[in-house]
């Protein structure tokens, strides 16, 4: 089977740290010059966008021109906190999405999905919470506004502590099925909504072994010797992604490597588009972060294509060769 490479990018405001007032979305002006590069290297991007984005007159124009080649996917992005109705405090705990009640998040999906049908001329049917605060009821909000794909989850990560986030430990690697009545990590045979998760792992296999161990090192009782940050400076074993904010093309290579020997054949590659104007992002504070940014990326797409034989497809059309391939299997 061909490894099929989705490449997203969480395309939202320009303001990395949360806010409802002066929000602007000047990053969006890169898009052309990434497109460019996308178009070179035959990249097929999906645009996880924001409602800020979705309203603003010249972002929407310029990301018509980016997609109308019928190449990308606009999905949609969830911030809830500046995604109106705007009925909750701001407070950490309420930016991730699986915190608020369940009719208020079903309101600012319905709003998003609304902006951004405007916009575009079509209801997105791709989603990522923000923050990856995704949940039960957020999945049932999903399935109530039409969607069919979800990509929040991060295999591995643990983000229990960081404002009352969800723990993805223990989900699949691989595409699965979810629906609003379980943990969004356990596989729903017959959900209504694929899951595509991103690409997590570690720096050595079998991720079996190293992720229960990273847990321990990560848990309270041993929390206070910092273990777990000797184990990832010593290289003992290191939590990557396959993101070139955090990652360098090597680390990003040995964790594709390590994916295709976990027999996985869908990898995910994310950043968010505030890092490809210098300064708006911890990713990228200079204009020689921003063309490291770039280069990475390139140096990352030609070591797999060494690797392994790839193609490049979009969120939706990953989840959709995901569902053929599982009715081929069950024929």
């Amino acid at each position: 089977m061909t490894t099929l490479l989705v490449v997203s990018l969480d395309t939202e405001e320009d303001n990395w740290h949360r806010s409802r007032d002066g929000v602007t979305v000047e990053n969006i002006r890169e898009l052309p010059c990434q497109a460019r590069f996308f178009e070179r290297l035959g990249v097929r991007p999906t645009y996880f966008t924001t409602y800020q984005v979705a309203i603003d007159p010249c972002a929407a124009d310029v990301m018509r021109d980016v997609g109308d080649d019928g190449g990308a996917e606009i999905g949609a992005h969830l911030h809830p906190w500046n995604t109106p109705p705007l009925d909750e405090p701001l407070s950490p705990p309420n930016s991730m999405a699986k915190n608020l009640p369940a009719a208020l998040q079903l309101a600012k999906l319905e709003r998003l999905t609304g902006a951004l049908a405007q916009s575009f001329g079509a209801a997105p049917t791709a989603f990522r919470a923000g923050r990856y605060g995704i949940g039960a009821e957020t999945i049932g909000a999903l399935v109530r506004c039409g969607y069919q794909v979800d990509s929040s989850v991060s295999p591995t990560v643990d983000l229990r502590s960081v404002d009352q986030g969800p723990t993805f430990v223990g989900a699949p690697l691989t595409p699965y099925r979810v629906d609003g009545h379980r943990d969004v990590r356990v596989p729903a045979p017959d959900g209504p909504v694929v899951e595509m998760p991103l690409s997590y792992g570690f720096n050595r296999g079998p991720f079996g072994f190293w992720e229960p161990l990273r847990r321990v090192l990560e848990a309270a009782p041993l929390r206070w010797l910092r273990l777990d940050g000797v184990a990832s400076r010593t290289g003992l074993v290191r939590r990557l992604s396959l993101s070139p904010e955090f990652q360098s093309a090597d680390d990003m290579l040995t964790l594709s490597a390590l994916l295709l020997e976990h027999g996985v054949r869908f990898l995910h590659m994310s950043w968010h588009t505030p890092s490809l104007k210098p300064g708006l992002s911890p990713f990228a504070p200079t204009r020689a972060a921003v063309d490291r940014l770039y280069a990475s990326i390139e140096a990352y797409l030609d070591g797999l294509a060494r690797l392994t034989a790839f193609q490049f497809a979009t969120v939706s059309e990953a989840a959709a060769l995901w569902r053929d391939s599982c009715v081929q299997e069950y024929r």
